[in-house]
């Protein structure tokens, strides 16, 4: 028993002897020889170092400059290498530092990995500088990194149980240049616990939380600051990196914030935005504008779109399923102003304010913007509508419009379509400072209409002409399919010019008549009209002047107004007439003229496009 105790006091001797002599060598000259022939046998392959510093005052701790590993096809290389062992778990390593390495991605080499690495091994923390990290189409640069209790496992790569901080200050992802990019990572149960993510690319600074699993990137908020898409090379630039997105992760956004955007595209320009959005949701099997939980806010400077821009827009919006909620949105356009609010579906829209006061439209300004909206609802429904001191052009050389002053109130509105708009509810009224349309002057025109289910009353039309006026109300009911509606007509010293130049009928008079009238039929088509018409008219003609054939009688010549041949050889007569009769009856219309001579009118329009004048 005592010779076995001197047998393993022995031992234990000679064991503190070679530790002591190997820790005197690693202070001498000796310490990489010693190094490479005592330590690196123990490792797979075959680790060498251009010089190993150790020093007793750290007796753990181990450093080694240019360090190189091969293990079967890989190779390692780094600038420095430093390792300390856990005094507390050997032979745990307390942390391990990596200076100066590459590691290479890409298909072009076998995928590095650590398989060499017994299950068992664990980190405390992992540290890396100045790492450069290559991939297929993307390239990090100067990396550093923090990765708390690494374990190697059944893993290539190890994975990581505690936190992970990567900081790397040039990132080149398919083209798209990033920098000063950080990384503050957790792992959890599924994937990553994204604590903070933040980058810039070319003045624009990204940071964003969330987490990450596989096939899904969830993040909390997003915010973008001061980015500028300013030429066709970054909107390539910007194509390009999204397409390689992978095609199997959705990504969410809880809520985004855009702040001081500035873009320039062919379709849109945009500058000064800012944004803020929630509940965004991308996926690969749906289109970027599919939102069914939107809510966003937003203001700019200016927006232009259709070859419009609207200065100082303003707008609260959420979709909800397929509705469109519009909360708030107005905007500058044109040197007037313009806000609407409601809720717009495929079917309806609801629209419970409408303001535009000072604008100047015209059918060229609105139709592009027509056509790029989405296809027109069934319904629309207007509960406030204020249209205030606005113009309409229409410089047409066949048709020239213009309209000023125009103000147009409407309330509980109602316009659906059936093969035509239809007025079905609500109360409108409309009136203009001045009016010229085709040639025809206008003071003060006014509308009034109301409509209660399908009934729609025309209360009032006024038309002030310079020298006259005409007054007109009417009735017509859209729940029949007949159509049948009811006009009458009050008028004194209205231009005899505004049938042909208003409506194209073919009557080249000129001069002035007093009328009265009342007419009543059907409108559900051509036909129902045309059998449908009966009523009477009375006019008085004033200093009345007609375009005629010279050589001819008036019956003849009044046939001839309605005769589809040219008109070269007219002159301008006094028209020899003071009275007009008409009266209809179930489209049979019978009338005469009266004056220095008589004619009469005989035209059943159900059959004959002409009347027949004698």
């Amino acid at each position: 028993m005592r010779i076995l105790a001197k047998l393993f006091a022995s031992f234990f001797i000679l064991c503190v002897t070679a530790l002591l002599v190997l820790a005197v060598l690693f202070h001498t000259r000796y310490s990489t020889a010693l190094f490479h022939h005592v330590v690196s046998p123990w490792l797979p392959g075959d680790l060498s170092a251009k010089q190993v510093v150790y020093h007793w005052r750290q007796p753990l701790s181990l450093t080694l400059t240019k360090p190189s590993y091969r293990v079967g096809p890989q190779h390692w290389q780094a600038d420095r290498l430093r390792v300390q062992l856990d005094a507390t778990r050997l032979p745990r390593i307390h942390w391990l530092r990596v200076d100066g390495l590459a590691i290479d991605l890409t298909e072009s080499t076998p995928p590095p990995s650590l398989d060499m690495l017994p299950a068992s091994v664990q980190i405390g923390r992992v540290l890396f500088n100045d790492l450069d990290l290559i991939g297929q189409g993307w390239q990090a640069r100067h990396v550093s990194a923090q990765l708390d209790e690494w374990q190697k496992g059944d893993s290539p790569w190890g994975s990581v149980r505690g936190r992970a901080q990567w900081e790397a200050k040039h990132i080149d992802w398919h083209g798209l240049t990033l920098s000063h990019a950080l990384l503050d990572a957790t792992p959890s149960s599924k994937g990553w616990q994204l604590n903070g993510l933040s980058f810039q690319w070319q003045r624009a600074a990204f940071s964003a939380q969330g987490q990450w699993q596989p096939g899904a990137l969830a993040l909390s908020q997003l915010t973008i600051s001061n980015a500028i898409v300013d030429s066709e090379q970054t909107q390539q630039q910007l194509r390009e990196a999204l397409s390689h997105w992978p095609s199997d992760t959705q990504l969410t956004i809880d809520r985004a914030d855009v702040r001081q955007l500035s873009a320039e595209t062919d379709r849109l320009s945009v500058n000064a935005l800012t944004l803020s959005a929630e509940q965004l949701v991308f996926s690969p099997q749906s289109p970027w504008w599919h939102q069914p939980q939107l809510r966003a806010s937003f203001n700019a400077d200016y927006i232009r779109w259709q070859g419009h821009t609207w200065e100082q827009p303003l707008g609260e919006l959420e979709r909800r399923g397929d509705n469109w909620i519009v909360n708030q949105l107005t905007s500058q356009w044109h040197e007037g102003f313009i806000a609407i609010s409601g809720q717009f579906s495929p079917q309806t829209w609801q629209i419970d304010r409408l303001r535009a006061n000072g604008l100047t439209l015209s059918r060229e300004r609105l139709s592009p913007l027509i056509s790029a909206l989405p296809d027109w609802p069934h319904h629309i429904v207007v509960t406030d509508l204020s249209l205030k001191h606005n113009e309409w052009l229409a410089l047409s050389p066949q048709f020239p419009v213009k309209v000023d002053g125009i103000d147009i109130d409407g309330r509980d509105l109602r316009v659906s379509r059936d093969q035509q708009w239809q007025l079905r509810d609500g109360t409108l009224t409309a009136s203009a400072s001045y009016a010229s349309i085709n040639q025809q002057w206008l003071a003060e025109p006014y509308l009034r209409l109301e409509a209660n289910d399908g009934h729609v009353n025309l209360r009032q039309l006024l038309l002030g002409f310079p020298d006259g006026q005409l007054a007109a109300s009417g009735q017509w009911n859209y729940n029949t399919p007949s159509l049948p509606w009811s006009f009458q007509v009050d008028g004194l010293n209205v231009p005899l010019s505004l049938y042909q130049s208003w409506f194209n009928w073919p009557l080249p008079l000129s001069g002035f008549h007093d009328l009265q009238g009342q007419w009543s039929g059907l409108a559900s088509d051509t036909e129902s009209f045309n059998v449908g018409l009966s009523g009477t008219l009375a006019a008085t003609l004033l200093d009345g002047h007609a375009d005629v054939m010279p050589d001819k009688g008036w019956p003849a010549r009044i046939s001839e107004w309605f005769q589809k041949t040219p008109a070269k050889q007219r002159q301008s007569q006094s028209f020899p007439f003071a009275q007009l009769s008409l009266k209809a009856d179930r489209g049979d219309i019978t009338g005469i003229l009266q004056g220095e001579t008589s004619v009469s009118i005989d035209w059943p329009i159900y059959q004959t496009a002409t009347p027949r004048v004698r």
